[in-house]
């Protein structure tokens, strides 16, 4: 059976369950659960995927399949990344010896681990292997008095491309139904920006612009600028650069 401590808890969910495929499904239930909760919805793919690799991992071979032994697994929000915890009581593995290119095509394994290596974004084992974090990243986002201005003032981090765009979109959905009617975007840190990113630029301008409201990008670079200003963004939305850009 599952026993789960602080599964309700405001900011992480934490398990110790016996090493069976039950009980994994039992924990993906409740990342699913934590991540509506946090309005993470857009990242629960990667994550079911993420959790799921590890925790059968932790089952078949962390555990040799024993329902005796204990996996432990636990999900929490730092500022700008979820960090996925799965330990067994296993002896571990030499994890240093981990193959970085893609499996034979014609194996029936082996392809856990490079998944997971593709999906997370950092991913760390303890000494003896028996113990794996996995981080990935979210939007950083500062919500400015909401109730007074229905201001969102929002923080991007270094890439807004295809893989970060349902993450980025969940919240922008969430914080228009739940009121916001004026987005003020940070770009100071975003690097790079791709024809997804752009798309979904485009779509909150749009369903701001339904509710009277406005979409305003600050500090961006020279290169996203011209960018941008190429697609012609800029006579739909107040584009800043970056001071000195």
């Amino acid at each position: 059976m599952m026993a789960a401590r602080g599964a309700g808890a405001r900011n992480a969910i934490h398990s110790s369950f016996s090493a069976s495929a039950e009980n994994v499904e039992a924990f993906i239930a409740g990342i699913h659960g934590y991540l509506a909760e946090k309005k993470l919805g857009g990242l629960a793919f990667d994550m079911e995927l993420l959790a799921r690799e590890a925790l059968v991992n932790a089952v078949q071979h962390g555990s040799a399949g024993d329902p005796a032994k204990t996996v432990h697994a636990s999900l929490h929000l730092e500022p700008g990344a979820l960090v996925l915890s799965v330990r067994d009581e296993g002896p571990g593995w030499d994890w240093r010896s981990m193959p970085t290119t893609p499996p034979d095509p014609a194996s029936e394994a082996g392809r856990g681990l490079f998944i997971i290596r593709k999906y997370a974004d950092t991913l760390a084992y303890n000494d003896p292997g028996n113990a794996l974090t996995i981080t990935k990243r979210v939007p950083t986002e500062v919500v400015m008095d909401l109730a007074q201005n229905d201001t969102i003032q929002m923080q991007l981090e270094a890439r807004v491309s295809a893989q970060d765009v349902p993450a980025l979109r969940e919240s922008f959905q969430t914080h228009i139904r739940q009121g916001a009617r004026r987005f003020l975007l940070d770009f100071s840190k975003v690097e790079s920006l791709d024809s997804m990113g752009i798309g979904l630029l485009v779509a909150t301008h749009n369903s701001l612009n339904k509710v009277g409201g406005a979409l305003e990008i600050s500090g961006i670079n020279k290169d996203l600028h011209q960018l941008l200003t190429l697609m012609r963004l800029d006579k739909h939305i107040s584009i800043s650069p970056a001071k000195g850009g």
